[in-house]
């Protein structure tokens, strides 16, 4: 699997939970070997007879976004080669048992959340205390009864995983991320596709993002009240107490609304569409974030100007290119938070942000 360098506040949070996860496995008994990156899983993981897929996921919430669960365990089936080989699905969030029941049953995948993992660490102090310490960093808020250990269900997991029969077979997953980025780069630049690139995004984007945890509204083409400026798509972003990218956007910017705008330019993207946007954005109408979709990208005095109308309104706008959207497509498929991506441009717009 192709590894991303995560930038935004959490630079390395991604890569120590992964390896946290393999030393919690080293000490309860099991030898991991590290996976090439090409292979769907991150450890092969052995204790006795038994050997294990693991793939490793974190999540900045305490309750996973139940796509993002059923890409990473589907996708997980998919690597599984023989009759004998067990799945884990190793997870930061909570999962409750009866979803855990539901997902072996039809997958065969063990789900390993993150009491699952306190109380494979609770007889190590300095795994548990690094575990409690990233994922206090992912989720930004207290652990509460994640904590908490039962004594009876913490002797049980390795006994569980040894003991378990896989008579599920691999099970090829349907790419519709892959499908979609085929679809958009198969769109020709220039004005003929014009209007089906807008559409392509705007499907891409309410495929991304979901309708109830992340963004609503999806107003395509609407108009100012003086009738003098269009957008392509506005949404609203959903307030919630779960640490998602979207809610970090809505605090760090005072906005309540993102405005998306589609390019879809034979050529770069130049600094009169950068300014062309800026006068959409609306601090007091809570309208202060914009996300333009391109086909190649912006040119240098295009980027400078982005990068002055933050320093000088406080407006952001980041640019993405169809290589971007992909990126994110892969990412969903593979169970991952696609907004990660989005995390990064932000990151790399305000580390290189200058007076």
């Amino acid at each position: 699997m192709e590894k991303r360098i995560r930038n935004f506040d959490d630079s390395s949070l991604y890569e120590d939970f992964e390896m946290l996860v393999k030393k919690i496995l080293e000490r309860n008994g099991f030898k991991v070997e590290n996976m090439l990156q090409n292979e769907g899983y991150d450890f092969l993981a052995k204790i006795g007879n038994t050997a294990t897929y693991v793939e490793v996921k974190l999540y900045k919430r305490k309750l996973p976004k139940l796509d993002l669960l059923r890409q990473a365990y589907r996708r997980l089936l998919a690597q599984k080669d023989d009759d004998y080989t067990k799945l884990v699905l190793v997870i930061s969030s909570y999962v409750t048992p009866s979803l855990k029941a539901e997902i072996l049953k039809e997958s065969g995948v063990v789900v390993w959340d993150a009491k699952t993992l306190f109380a494979l660490a609770f007889d190590f102090s300095i795994l548990y205390y690094e575990l409690e310490s990233i994922l206090t960093r992912a989720f930004n808020e207290q652990l509460d009864d994640l904590i908490l250990i039962d004594d009876k269900f913490k002797s049980e997991i390795i006994p569980s995983l040894k003991n378990l029969s896989a008579p599920i077979k691999q099970k090829q997953i349907d790419n519709e991320g892959e499908k979609l980025c085929r679809e958009l780069n198969s769109l020709q630049p220039g004005t003929k596709d014009a209007t089906n690139y807008e559409r392509k995004c705007t499907e891409i984007l309410k495929y991304l993002f979901d309708n109830n945890t992340d963004l609503t509204l999806w107003e395509e083409q609407p108009t100012t009240e003086d009738g003098l400026h269009r957008f392509d798509l506005l949404c609203r972003i959903i307030s919630s107490h779960h640490n998602t990218f979207w809610t970090e956007l809505a605090h760090d910017f005072h906005t309540r609304y993102v405005l998306f705008e589609f390019k879809n330019y034979t050529e770069e993207i130049k600094q009169g569409q950068i300014y062309t946007t800026e006068k959409y954005l609306f601090l007091t109408a809570l309208r202060s974030v914009s996300f333009m979709i391109t086909r190649k990208g912006a040119d240098a005095n295009a980027i400078k100007a982005a990068k002055g109308a933050l320093k000088e309104a406080g407006k952001l706008i980041i640019i993405l290119t169809n290589e971007d959207i992909c990126g994110m497509l892969k990412m969903k498929s593979e169970g991952d938070e696609p907004a990660i991506i989005l995390r990064e441009k932000i990151d790399e717009m305000l580390r290189t942000l200058t007076r």
